[in-house]
């Protein structure tokens, strides 16, 4: 193991880290720049029973006011890709909209559904991210891991069949093995093509205004059994606007939660537990929360 406590750091506010633009600071945090850095950083944590958290763009996810006790490994520089025939390699930092272009420059189709999505490779495949019809089950080959138990950290290769992907699920949920790499099996199709589909999903997502306020993306899963989207029950129970603090149910996107500027965690997470309350009480619905509570919220 090399020396990691050269890159790690104290203190460091994850607000700046998180697509909300919200959270206090995590005690320690480091930003490896190697797959081996990063399983060094695991290794430290795990040798001195320290909490860690693998945190990538900071989509889908709210941050406590009190911030996180524990060790948060930042992938941002974790973002290689490489191209071989129809597969995307990539590390687990890899922004989704770069893998996106990347397979437009070699004309690969099979990722136009994630075009614009905010957040990492790992992240996607953590969530079985979906969008336009489309999911990271219906492109993952392979996933390179690292596993931990008993404080023994070993490499493993999953494939498809073993990542138990459903929706909004997989096996990385669990929490005992974390994303390195992964291989994206696409195919070959029409540039142009490739290129239209691309900027539509850019385009429905910008006129959704899914980029003008800071945001977590979708706050609650959708039940599909109910038979409308957790966004249309919202606006049905009249909360689209609805504020607490500088937190606002977006007036164009139901299942949104804004950050109007200044924000709390706090604010947030009370908005979330009136928004699931009154569509309780007006239809019987108790929504699933999608976005993860990060941090230290007992604190809070």
């Amino acid at each position: 193991m090399s020396d990691i406590q050269t890159v790690i750091r104290r203190d460091v506010l994850l607000a700046p880290y998180t697509t909300f633009r919200i959270g206090g600071p995590a005690r320690f945090f480091a930003e490896p720049v190697s797959i081996d850095e990063f399983e060094d950083c695991i290794g430290w944590a795990l040798d001195r029973g320290i909490q860690f958290f693998i945190l990538g763009t900071g989509a889908n996810i709210l941050v406590s006011d009190a911030g996180y006790s524990g060790f948060v490994i930042h992938t941002g520089r974790l973002d290689r890709i490489e191209v071989e025939g129809t597969d995307l390699r990539a590390e687990c930092g890899a922004q989704v909209d770069r893998l996106v272009d990347k397979s437009l420059e070699f004309s690969l189709t099979g990722l136009e559904f994630a075009a614009g999505l905010p957040g990492t490779l790992g992240g996607a495949l953590f969530m079985n991210a979906k969008a336009f019809g489309g999911c990271f089950a219906d492109v993952v080959y392979s996933v390179e891991t690292l596993t931990a138990r008993d404080n023994i950290l070993k490499n493993r290769m999953l494939r498809k069949s073993e990542l138990e992907f459903s929706y909004k699920r997989s096996v990385f949920q669990q929490r005992t093995c974390f994303i390195e790499r992964a291989v994206l099996s696409l195919s070959h199709g029409s540039k142009e093509r490739i290129r239209t589909l691309i900027e539509e999903n850019r385009s429905a997502r910008k006129k959704r205004g899914h980029y003008r306020y800071p945001n977590a993306g979708s706050i609650f899963k959708n039940d599909y059994g109910v038979g409308k989207p957790a966004g249309q029950l919202i606006d049905e129970t009249g909360l689209k606007g609805t504020r607490i603090g500088d937190a606002e149910v977006y007036t164009k996107h139901g299942n949104f939660i804004i950050n109007r500027g200044n924000a709390t965690a706090w604010d947030v997470y009370s908005l979330i537990r009136l928004v699931r309350e009154r569509v309780a009480e007006r239809t019987g619905i108790v929504l699933e929360t999608e976005i993860i509570l990060t941090g230290d919220w007992k604190e809070t």
